[in-house]
């Protein structure tokens, strides 16, 4: 355990419910550096390793109790809004982002809008593992600047956060400037008059704005991963305060489908897809006329350079993903990049298909230490491999308005697909 690194150790010690853990510190870094360099460390350490094996003894202290998750305490507090932000943000309840004062009135308005239990547990919330219950989902949705109305949707999104397939802990303590994206798909766009136009992804867009900066609180405030302490993000990034929104635009679909269709929602639902990703790579060709061209700046441009995703092939590099398991990539066209591609690929199949022949490089590209491939290609270092070995490996996702720019998302190291949630009470289902 390098000393950089002890705080999240101790972190991820109480909230296993251990009293004390035996650490020996060796001196940072000890990636990316010489056998020779690591021997040294190991060698310098030696003693302290014995030591701590023959006279180490835990803590015989009593671990502090557990507050109850709910109901939630309330507090007095007199002051302007000012004051209510000064408090958050010092008592780190909030990101330091303005807050809306979450008022019993007001929790009480948002726990209206769904017939849950305010005392349901949704998620132990890691890396701290808080406790999140829908009355504190309903708290962050009104700090967040969230209606009753939108319920519905972060009720979903904290199930999609939950899922052991979104590898929330990983995401939130990496040294990578990880990012939530979240896609929305479904009649749920035009009955909340979500924008899936220009600039859907950004500002002045008052419910995935909201919606953004609660999944943060949820991360942050409840989870406690906060950079230095829990989140080791070397750079961390804007992300971090208000979280990635893609809303689809499926009239400007030309495959005539829609990502909830594609994720098995029925007919009438809407979904949230989280995708817990590295940064986005964006794709602003221009010159391009067809289709094929497109396809090989996405796959040239992003998807087959080493640095892109992981430092080999993504589908044998992953030691966290099972065998015959599929890698999967967002791919988020714009328009017209998506009708361009549709010319000469009318069905999403064939687009696949081709970028995962297209997103290939030379094996001397690839890390020489962990890019082994399979014997029986007799590959020498000029053999053209290709990154995926399904095409599957490419999800599509239609969303934006006018202008040729679509935006490449790969996956977290531990994260393989989307993890797709129905968005459940809408009003179209009461």
């Amino acid at each position: 355990m390098t000393p950089d690194f002890v705080s999240l150790a101790r972190g991820t010690q109480k909230s296993q419910g251990l009293l004390d853990l035996c650490l020996v510190s060796v001196p940072h870094p000890i990636g990316m550096i010489s056998k020779e360099e690591v021997y040294a460390k190991i060698d310098k350490a030696f003693d302290d390793i014995v030591k701590a094996a023959l006279q180490w003894q835990p803590s015989r202290e009593n671990a502090p109790e557990q507050a109850a998750a709910y109901p939630a305490k309330h507090l007095k507090f007199t002051g302007t809004y000012a004051d209510v932000n000064s408090l958050f943000e010092k008592r780190k309840w909030s990101l330091g982002l303005p807050i809306v004062p979450p008022t019993p009135e007001k929790v009480a308005d948002m726990l209206k809008a769904t017939k849950r239990d305010p005392a349901e547990e949704l998620w132990i919330v890691p890396p701290r593992n808080g406790i999140l219950t829908v009355e504190l989902v309903a708290t962050l949705g009104v700090m967040a600047g969230a209606k009753p109305e939108h319920m519905p949707l972060l009720l979903a999104t904290a199930e999609a956060m939950a899922d052991p397939a979104s590898s929330w802990r990983g995401t939130s303590t990496t040294t990578a400037p990880t990012v939530p994206v979240l896609f929305i798909s479904g009649p749920v766009v035009e009955q909340m008059k979500l924008n899936c136009d220009t600039g859907t992804s950004g500002p002045l867009n008052e419910v995935t704005n909201a919606l953004g900066y609660f999944i943060n609180l949820v991360g942050d405030v409840v989870g406690g991963s906060v950079a230095p302490s829990l989140d080791k993000s070397a750079h961390g990034s804007s992300a971090d305060f208000v979280a990635q929104i893609y809303v689809e635009n499926a009239k400007a679909n030309p495959w005539k489908t829609t990502f909830a269709r594609e994720e098995g929602a029925g007919d009438g639902e809407s979904i949230v897809s989280l995708f817990t990703c590295y940064p986005g790579n964006g794709n602003i060709d221009h010159n391009n006329l067809t289709g094929r061209g497109l396809l090989n700046t996405f796959a040239l441009g992003s998807l087959a350079t080493p640095a892109g995703i992981g430092s080999c092939f993504a589908d044998y590099d992953k030691p966290y993903v099972p065998a015959n398991s599929i890698v999967m990539n967002m791919l988020v066209l714009c328009p017209e990049h998506a009708a361009t591609i549709a010319k000469d690929f009318p069905t999403l199949e064939g687009v696949q298909k081709y970028l995962q022949q297209a997103a290939a490089m030379p094996l001397k590209f690839y890390s020489p230490e962990r890019c082994v491939p399979p014997t029986e290609l007799q590959a020498t270092p000029d053999t053209i491999l290709p990154r995926f070995t399904n095409p599957k490996s490419f999800r599509i996702f239609v969303s934006g308005g006018p202008g040729k720019q679509s935006w490449i998302w790969a996956p977290f190291t531990q994260v393989l697909r989307p993890v797709s949630k129905v968005i459940h009470e809408l009003p179209s289902n009461r």
